[in-house]
C-alpha cells in the first residue's frame, strides 16, 4: 500500500470512529441520595438523574416486577462536561416511588437537565398511612429540604443553576407543586368540596378516614411557597378543593396543568381542571387517559391485584404513546420557561 493510500485509509478509520462516537447514545446515570429532616425525624430518599460519564454501562431497571424496565446506569459518575444546567424536581403520587416518573426523568436528563426525584414517607408504595394522606403539606416540606441539601453538596455546586429550578408532579405530587407555588390548603375546605361530589372519586370516597381528630394538623393552612421554583408542570393532580381561591390567585409563575379526562382517582373537574381555572395564566393540556397512565408501563399479563389496578388504563389508551407525548410536552414547557 502506498504512503498516500495508507494516509487516506487512516484518515477514513479516524473519521468513521469519530462519526460512530458522535452517534453513540448518551447514558443516563442515577445516584441515590439519603436526605434527612431532623426537625421532623423524616428520611427523604431521593434519586438524582443526569447524563453519565463516558464508559458508563446502562442496565435495565424496574423498581417493581410489574413494570417494564428503563435503561439507566445506577451509581454512575456524571459526565465531566455537563456545564451548568437547570434542575427539575419530581414528586410522585400516592403509592408511588422516586422512579414512578422514571421515563420522563430519563428524557429530561438526556435533554440537558439535572433531575431530582424525591420520595414522600406515608404515601409511598411500601409505606402508605392515613397520617400520610391526611398531612399532604409535608410533601412540600420534603421537596424544600431535599433541594436545600442537594444544593449544599459540593460536587453539584457549579453544575446546578439554582436560578433555574422547575417542578414536575403527578397526583399528590401535583398537590405538592401547588403548595410550593404558594397555594394554601385546609381539610375543612376540602371536606366541603368532597361532600358535594356525586358520585365520589376515590379520593373523596376515602377522605373521611383522614379526618381522624387524633391526627395533628400542625402546619395546615400555612404557605409553603418556595420562590426558588420558577415553573410548574403538574399531571392528574389534586386534591384541589381545599386550596383557598385567594392563595391560588396569587400564584405568578408559569404553570402547565396536564389533565386526565378519564381520571376516577382525582376527578378532573374538581381537581386538575380546577387548578387550571384558578391559577392565573395556567395552561391546560387535556388527555383522554386515566389517572395512572402517567406511571410506568406494565408487563403484559400482570396478575398482582394492586399492580393490576395501577396497570389498567381505560379502553383505547396507549400508555407508551402517552408517555412519549408527555415527555415532549414537559421538555418543550421547561425549555420555554427556564
Amino acid at each position: 500500500m502506498s504512503t498516500f493510500a495508507r494516509t487516506m485509509f487512516t484518515a477514513g478509520v479516524l473519521l468513521f470512529a469519530t462519526a460512530a462516537a458522535a452517534q453513540t447514545p448518551s447514558v443516563v446515570g442515577t445516584t441515590t441520595l439519603e436526605f434527612k429532616d431532623p426537625a421532623r425525624s423524616r428520611a427523604i430518599t431521593s434519586e438524582l438523574w443526569y447524563r453519565a460519564a463516558p464508559g458508563a454501562q446502562a442496565a435495565d431497571f424496574a423498581v417493581l416486577p410489574a413494570f417494564l424496565p428503563i435503561s439507566i446506569a445506577r451509581g454512575a459518575a456524571p459526565a465531566p462536561d455537563l456545564g451548568t444546567l437547570p434542575l427539575i424536581v419530581i414528586s410522585h403520587g400516592n403509592w408511588g416511588t422516586r422512579y414512578s416518573q422514571g421515563a420522563v426523568a430519563r428524557s429530561l436528563a438526556l435533554a440537558g437537565y439535572v433531575v431530582l426525584s424525591v420520595s414522600h414517607p406515608g404515601t409511598m408504595n411500601n409505606d402508605t398511612t392515613v397520617v400520610g394522606r391526611a398531612r399532604l403539606w409535608e410533601r412540600a416540606r420534603d421537596v424544600t429540604v431535599a433541594v436545600d441539601q442537594l444544593l449544599a453538596l459540593p460536587q453539584w455546586q457549579g453544575v446546578i443553576d439554582d436560578q433555574r429550578i422547575g417542578f414536575l408532579g403527578h397526583s399528590f405530587g401535583g398537590f405538592a407543586g401547588v403548595s410550593l407555588a404558594g397555594g394554601e390548603w385546609t381539610a375543612a375546605a376540602q371536606a366541603a368540596v368532597c361532600a358535594t361530589q356525586a358520585p365520589k372519586d376515590q379520593y373523596c370516597g376515602g377522605f373521611a378516614e383522614t379526618e381522624d381528630p387524633t391526627i395533628s394538623r400542625e402546619g395546615m393552612g400555612q404557605s409553603f411557597r418556595d420562590p426558588r421554583f420558577k415553573a410548574f408542570y403538574i399531571m392528574a393532580s389534586g386534591p384541589a378543593g381545599g386550596f383557598s381561591s385567594e392563595s391560588l390567585a396569587r400564584i405568578r409563575v408559569p404553570f402547565l396543568v396536564d389533565t386526565a379526562s378519564m381520571d376516577t382517582i382525582l376527578a378532573a373537574p374538581i381537581n386538575s381542571s380546577a387548578f387550571a381555572r384558578a391559577i392565573p395564566g395556567a395552561r391546560e393540556i387535556v388527555r383522554a387517559v386515566g389517572h395512572f397512565t402517567y406511571v410506568p408501563e406494565c408487563r403484559p399479563g400482570v396478575s398482582i391485584p394492586a399492580a393490576a389496578f395501577i396497570c389498567a388504563d381505560p379502553p383505547g389508551v396507549d400508555r407508551a404513546a402517552t408517555h412519549r407525548a408527555v415527555e415532549r410536552d414537559v421538555i418543550t414547557f421547561f425549555r420555554g420557561v427556564l
